[in-house]
Order: C-alpha cells, then sequence, then structure tokens
C-alpha cells in the first residue's frame, strides 16, 4: 500500500485522488509515524493492466486432453442459450 504524509496529499490531493481512482491503489495518509486515514477507490478494479493482460494469459493452465470435453461444453451451452440477434446489423 501507497503511503505519504498528511502534509504531501494536501498539496497535490486533486492528483492524489486521480491517482487512486485511476490506478486502484489505496493509500494510507500519515501523520508522524501513525497512518490516521484511508483513502481507496469506491470500486474494487483489477490490479491487471491491459498491457499484461497477455502475460497473464500465457500463464494459465492449458487444456490438453480436455480441450475435447471443453468444446463440447461451450456447444451445449451454445445450444441452450442460443445468442442474441444484432440489433445493429
Amino acid at each position: 500500500m501507497y503511503r505519504i504524509t498528511v502534509a504531501e496529499a494536501e498539496r497535490d490531493f486533486a492528483n492524489l485522488v486521480n491517482r487512486v481512482y485511476s490506478e486502484g491503489i489505496p493509500v494510507e495518509l500519515e501523520r508522524g509515524d501513525e497512518v490516521i486515514a484511508h483513502l481507496t477507490p469506491a470500486v474494487p478494479r483489477s490490479r491487471l493492466k491491459v498491457g499484461d493482460l497477455n502475460a497473464f494469459l500465457e500463464g494459465l493452465p492449458k487444456l490438453r486432453e480436455d480441450a475435447g470435453a471443453f468444446l463440447e461444453d461451450v456447444r451445449g451451452i451454445r445450444r441452450e442459450f442460443p445468442s442474441e440477434a444484432n440489433p445493429w446489423a
């Protein structure tokens, strides 16, 4: 967790709030050696950045021998829940 003093937060509070929102980082505000408040995003966001998505996907387990069964499961779901027509087409 990112920690700054209350005085530092006061100097550029708007920028701090923007970082908390856009980066999804929580911030601890301290006075002296004591944390006196937390500034956190209102809605939790994923820490995964778009640039890291490929590496994340590469790290997922491979289907291997389960690929056929997975394909049949997906086909069954598609039969049971057909997609809606595209209203924009």
